[in-house]
Protein backbone atom coordinates (compact mmCIF):
# COMPACT_ATOMS: atom_id res chain seq x y z
CA UNK A 1 0.00 0.00 0.00
CA UNK A 2 1.60 3.76 -0.76
CA UNK A 3 -0.43 5.74 1.41
CA UNK A 4 -0.78 5.65 5.55
CA UNK A 5 -3.61 7.00 7.70
CA UNK A 6 -0.11 8.51 9.76
CA UNK A 7 3.51 9.46 9.04
CA UNK A 8 5.39 6.25 8.40
CA UNK A 9 8.83 6.22 6.68
CA UNK A 10 8.80 7.21 3.47
CA UNK A 11 4.70 8.54 3.50
CA UNK A 12 5.99 11.67 4.67
CA UNK A 13 3.71 13.85 2.41
CA UNK A 14 0.47 14.71 4.14
CA UNK A 15 -3.01 14.77 2.00
CA UNK A 16 -6.30 15.92 2.95
CA UNK A 17 -9.11 14.78 1.22
CA UNK A 18 -12.54 16.55 1.29
CA UNK A 19 -16.09 14.78 0.44
CA UNK A 20 -18.77 17.30 -1.95
CA UNK A 21 -22.03 16.84 -3.12
CA UNK A 22 -23.51 18.64 -5.62
CA UNK A 23 -26.86 18.59 -7.66
CA UNK A 24 -28.94 19.22 -3.89
CA UNK A 25 -31.36 21.30 -5.82
CA UNK A 26 -31.90 19.12 -9.49
CA UNK A 27 -32.32 15.79 -10.76
CA UNK A 28 -29.25 15.69 -12.65
CA UNK A 29 -26.74 13.04 -11.59
CA UNK A 30 -22.87 14.05 -12.04
CA UNK A 31 -21.63 10.92 -12.68
CA UNK A 32 -24.42 10.60 -15.59
CA UNK A 33 -23.70 14.25 -17.03
CA UNK A 34 -19.69 13.03 -17.31
CA UNK A 35 -20.47 9.76 -18.72
CA UNK A 36 -22.79 12.08 -21.36
CA UNK A 37 -20.11 14.70 -22.29
CA UNK A 38 -17.92 14.23 -25.10
CA UNK A 39 -15.79 16.99 -23.79
CA UNK A 40 -13.79 14.60 -21.12
CA UNK A 41 -10.55 14.02 -23.89
CA UNK A 42 -7.09 12.96 -21.84
CA UNK A 43 -4.91 15.03 -23.10
CA UNK A 44 -6.92 17.72 -23.68
CA UNK A 45 -6.13 21.37 -23.16
CA UNK A 46 -8.31 24.50 -22.81
CA UNK A 47 -6.91 28.01 -22.41
CA UNK A 48 -8.50 29.43 -20.24
CA UNK A 49 -6.39 32.31 -20.77
CA UNK A 50 -2.86 33.51 -21.44
CA UNK A 51 -1.25 31.85 -18.62
CA UNK A 52 -3.65 29.57 -17.71
CA UNK A 53 -4.44 26.17 -19.27
CA UNK A 54 -6.10 23.37 -17.94
CA UNK A 55 -5.18 19.96 -19.09
CA UNK A 56 -7.12 16.40 -18.37
CA UNK A 57 -4.36 14.53 -17.81
CA UNK A 58 -6.63 10.77 -16.72
CA UNK A 59 -9.83 9.80 -16.98
CA UNK A 60 -11.22 6.63 -16.06
CA UNK A 61 -14.06 4.80 -15.04
CA UNK A 62 -14.49 1.80 -12.62
CA UNK A 63 -17.26 0.51 -10.27
CA UNK A 64 -19.35 3.25 -10.86
CA UNK A 65 -17.18 6.15 -10.31
CA UNK A 66 -15.37 8.11 -12.33
CA UNK A 67 -11.80 9.48 -11.97
CA UNK A 68 -9.90 12.44 -12.94
CA UNK A 69 -6.61 13.92 -12.51
CA UNK A 70 -6.61 17.96 -13.69
CA UNK A 71 -3.33 19.91 -13.85
CA UNK A 72 -3.42 24.17 -14.22
CA UNK A 73 -0.31 25.18 -15.49
CA UNK A 74 0.85 28.20 -16.70
CA UNK A 75 2.63 27.86 -20.33
CA UNK A 76 5.04 30.45 -20.14
CA UNK A 77 5.94 31.06 -16.70
CA UNK A 78 8.80 33.02 -14.64
CA UNK A 79 10.29 31.87 -11.73
CA UNK A 80 12.37 34.01 -9.19
CA UNK A 81 15.69 32.00 -8.19
CA UNK A 82 18.92 33.33 -6.28
CA UNK A 83 21.89 33.27 -8.79
CA UNK A 84 24.70 32.02 -7.62
CA UNK A 85 26.42 35.19 -10.18
CA UNK A 86 25.42 38.48 -9.21
CA UNK A 87 25.30 39.72 -13.19
CA UNK A 88 22.89 36.90 -13.63
CA UNK A 89 19.50 36.60 -14.28
CA UNK A 90 16.86 36.05 -11.05
CA UNK A 91 14.02 34.85 -12.95
CA UNK A 92 14.06 31.53 -14.59
CA UNK A 93 11.79 31.29 -17.87
CA UNK A 94 9.65 27.70 -17.26
CA UNK A 95 7.41 26.05 -19.55
CA UNK A 96 4.04 24.27 -18.12
CA UNK A 97 4.74 25.24 -14.50
CA UNK A 98 1.95 23.22 -13.07
CA UNK A 99 -0.23 25.90 -10.31
CA UNK A 100 -2.36 22.63 -9.57
CA UNK A 101 -2.97 19.08 -9.31
CA UNK A 102 -6.66 18.61 -9.36
CA UNK A 103 -7.39 14.63 -8.33
CA UNK A 104 -11.29 13.97 -8.34
CA UNK A 105 -13.63 11.13 -8.03
CA UNK A 106 -17.16 11.34 -8.57
CA UNK A 107 -19.83 8.74 -7.15
CA UNK A 108 -23.26 10.01 -8.12
CA UNK A 109 -23.55 13.42 -6.98
CA UNK A 110 -20.64 12.74 -4.81
CA UNK A 111 -17.20 14.05 -5.57
CA UNK A 112 -14.08 12.95 -3.72
CA UNK A 113 -11.35 15.91 -3.85
CA UNK A 114 -7.53 15.67 -3.19
CA UNK A 115 -5.33 18.93 -4.54
CA UNK A 116 -2.02 19.24 -4.73
CA UNK A 117 -0.09 22.54 -4.77
CA UNK A 118 -2.61 24.90 -4.06
CA UNK A 119 -5.47 23.02 -1.60
CA UNK A 120 -7.38 26.04 -0.43
CA UNK A 121 -11.68 26.74 -1.39
CA UNK A 122 -11.41 23.12 -2.90
CA UNK A 123 -15.63 23.78 -3.73
CA UNK A 124 -14.37 26.78 -5.50
CA UNK A 125 -11.79 25.33 -7.68
CA UNK A 126 -13.89 22.14 -8.21
CA UNK A 127 -16.60 23.96 -9.98
CA UNK A 128 -14.40 25.91 -11.99
CA UNK A 129 -13.00 23.04 -13.12
CA UNK A 130 -16.51 21.45 -14.42
CA UNK A 131 -17.52 25.26 -15.60
CA UNK A 132 -14.53 24.62 -18.07
CA UNK A 133 -15.68 20.96 -19.19
CA UNK A 134 -19.39 22.46 -19.56
CA UNK A 135 -21.16 21.32 -16.46
CA UNK A 136 -22.20 24.06 -13.86
CA UNK A 137 -22.39 22.73 -10.52
CA UNK A 138 -21.90 24.29 -6.57
CA UNK A 139 -20.14 21.77 -4.93
CA UNK A 140 -20.96 21.96 -0.50
CA UNK A 141 -19.28 20.06 2.06
CA UNK A 142 -20.76 16.61 2.81
CA UNK A 143 -21.38 17.08 6.74
CA UNK A 144 -20.39 14.34 9.39
CA UNK A 145 -24.31 13.23 10.73
CA UNK A 146 -22.96 12.29 14.06
CA UNK A 147 -21.68 15.75 15.32
CA UNK A 148 -24.48 17.56 13.55
CA UNK A 149 -26.94 15.16 15.77
CA UNK A 150 -24.83 16.18 18.64
CA UNK A 151 -25.00 19.77 17.75
CA UNK A 152 -28.70 19.06 17.89
CA UNK A 153 -28.81 17.51 21.17
CA UNK A 154 -26.65 19.13 23.38
CA UNK A 155 -27.77 22.63 22.16
CA UNK A 156 -26.07 26.08 21.37
CA UNK A 157 -23.88 27.74 23.74
CA UNK A 158 -22.29 30.06 21.35
CA UNK A 159 -20.86 31.11 17.37
CA UNK A 160 -17.42 31.87 17.29
CA UNK A 161 -16.31 34.21 13.92
CA UNK A 162 -12.85 35.49 13.18
CA UNK A 163 -13.95 38.44 11.77
CA UNK A 164 -12.25 41.93 9.98
CA UNK A 165 -14.41 45.01 10.03
CA UNK A 166 -13.59 48.34 9.10
CA UNK A 167 -15.72 51.66 9.61
CA UNK A 168 -17.57 51.85 5.99
CA UNK A 169 -18.84 48.33 7.70
CA UNK A 170 -21.40 50.20 10.42
CA UNK A 171 -24.09 51.81 9.95
CA UNK A 172 -23.03 54.07 13.40
CA UNK A 173 -19.74 52.23 14.99
CA UNK A 174 -20.27 51.31 18.64
CA UNK A 175 -18.31 53.79 20.94
CA UNK A 176 -15.48 51.91 21.83
CA UNK A 177 -14.64 51.12 18.23
CA UNK A 178 -15.27 54.94 16.87
CA UNK A 179 -12.23 56.37 19.70
CA UNK A 180 -10.15 53.80 18.03
CA UNK A 181 -10.85 54.90 14.73
CA UNK A 182 -10.11 58.43 15.50
CA UNK A 183 -7.44 58.03 17.36
CA UNK A 184 -5.14 55.74 15.12
CA UNK A 185 -5.60 56.62 12.20
CA UNK A 186 -3.63 53.65 10.58
CA UNK A 187 -6.38 51.23 12.12
CA UNK A 188 -8.96 53.43 10.46
CA UNK A 189 -7.25 52.88 7.03
CA UNK A 190 -6.46 48.97 7.54
CA UNK A 191 -9.51 48.07 9.81
CA UNK A 192 -9.82 45.94 13.17
CA UNK A 193 -9.02 41.91 13.07
CA UNK A 194 -10.68 40.22 16.10
CA UNK A 195 -12.70 37.48 17.32
CA UNK A 196 -16.22 37.37 17.68
CA UNK A 197 -18.82 35.60 19.87
CA UNK A 198 -22.43 34.92 19.09
CA UNK A 199 -24.05 34.37 22.75
CA UNK A 200 -27.09 32.02 22.46
CA UNK A 201 -28.86 33.28 25.25
CA UNK A 202 -29.32 36.63 23.61
CA UNK A 203 -29.99 35.52 20.09
CA UNK A 204 -32.68 32.68 20.33
CA UNK A 205 -33.50 33.13 16.70
CA UNK A 206 -29.72 32.44 15.67
CA UNK A 207 -29.30 29.42 18.17
CA UNK A 208 -32.57 27.72 16.82
CA UNK A 209 -31.77 27.94 13.58
CA UNK A 210 -28.08 26.27 14.34
CA UNK A 211 -29.94 23.62 16.49
CA UNK A 212 -32.34 22.73 14.02
CA UNK A 213 -30.12 23.00 10.91
CA UNK A 214 -26.66 22.73 11.86
CA UNK A 215 -25.95 21.83 7.98
CA UNK A 216 -26.89 25.41 6.33
CA UNK A 217 -24.37 27.72 8.80
CA UNK A 218 -21.56 25.30 7.70
CA UNK A 219 -22.17 25.98 4.10
CA UNK A 220 -22.69 29.92 4.39
CA UNK A 221 -19.99 30.43 7.38
CA UNK A 222 -16.17 29.85 6.10
CA UNK A 223 -13.09 27.83 7.83
CA UNK A 224 -12.68 30.31 10.34
CA UNK A 225 -15.31 29.87 12.93
CA UNK A 226 -16.47 27.46 15.68
CA UNK A 227 -19.55 26.18 17.40
CA UNK A 228 -19.65 25.89 20.86
CA UNK A 229 -22.42 23.60 22.61
CA UNK A 230 -23.53 24.19 26.06
CA UNK A 231 -21.57 20.76 27.49
CA UNK A 232 -18.32 22.99 26.45
CA UNK A 233 -17.41 20.55 23.38
CA UNK A 234 -16.22 23.11 20.32
CA UNK A 235 -16.50 22.08 16.87
CA UNK A 236 -14.28 23.92 14.32
CA UNK A 237 -15.91 24.12 10.91
CA UNK A 238 -13.94 21.25 9.06
CA UNK A 239 -14.66 19.04 12.40
CA UNK A 240 -18.32 18.82 11.04
CA UNK A 241 -17.04 17.82 7.19
CA UNK A 242 -16.50 14.37 6.08
CA UNK A 243 -12.89 14.63 5.61
CA UNK A 244 -9.79 12.73 5.75
CA UNK A 245 -5.56 12.70 6.40
CA UNK A 246 -3.52 10.85 4.29
CA UNK A 247 -0.14 10.23 3.70
CA UNK A 248 2.06 9.21 0.94
CA UNK A 249 5.38 9.35 -1.24
CA UNK A 250 6.16 13.08 -2.16
CA UNK A 251 6.67 13.55 -5.96
CA UNK A 252 8.76 16.91 -6.31
CA UNK A 253 8.08 19.34 -3.43
CA UNK A 254 4.46 20.42 -3.71
CA UNK A 255 2.32 17.35 -4.94
CA UNK A 256 2.50 13.34 -5.26
CA UNK A 257 2.51 10.69 -7.32
CA UNK A 258 -0.83 10.32 -9.50
CA UNK A 259 -1.38 6.49 -9.34
CA UNK A 260 -0.95 6.58 -5.43
CA UNK A 261 -3.49 9.75 -5.70
CA UNK A 262 -5.95 7.68 -7.61
CA UNK A 263 -5.57 4.72 -4.79
CA UNK A 264 -5.86 7.22 -2.26
CA UNK A 265 -9.30 8.53 -3.25
CA UNK A 266 -10.37 5.00 -3.59
CA UNK A 267 -10.28 4.33 0.01
CA UNK A 268 -11.90 7.39 0.50
CA UNK A 269 -15.09 6.63 -1.79
CA UNK A 270 -15.06 3.14 -0.11
CA UNK A 271 -14.32 4.27 3.52
CA UNK A 272 -16.31 7.68 3.70
CA UNK A 273 -18.84 8.15 0.88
Amino acid sequence: MNFSYTKQDGLTKKCLVRGFKVNTASTDILFDQIAKSTTFQIGSVIKISADKHLMLKAFETNANCHYLHVALYNPKAQVSITPLKKAASDLLDVENLDDLHAFLMIKGNQIASLMQISTNWCEVKIAKIFNQFGISITPTAILKNNVIQKIKEDKLKALHLNIDVDESDFVQAPSVLESIFKKEPTIRAKGISGHLTIDAKGNAELAQSIENNPAIWVNDLDRDFYIETKKGDKFYSDDLKVTKVYFTVPYGSKSINAKYAKEILEDFVAKEL
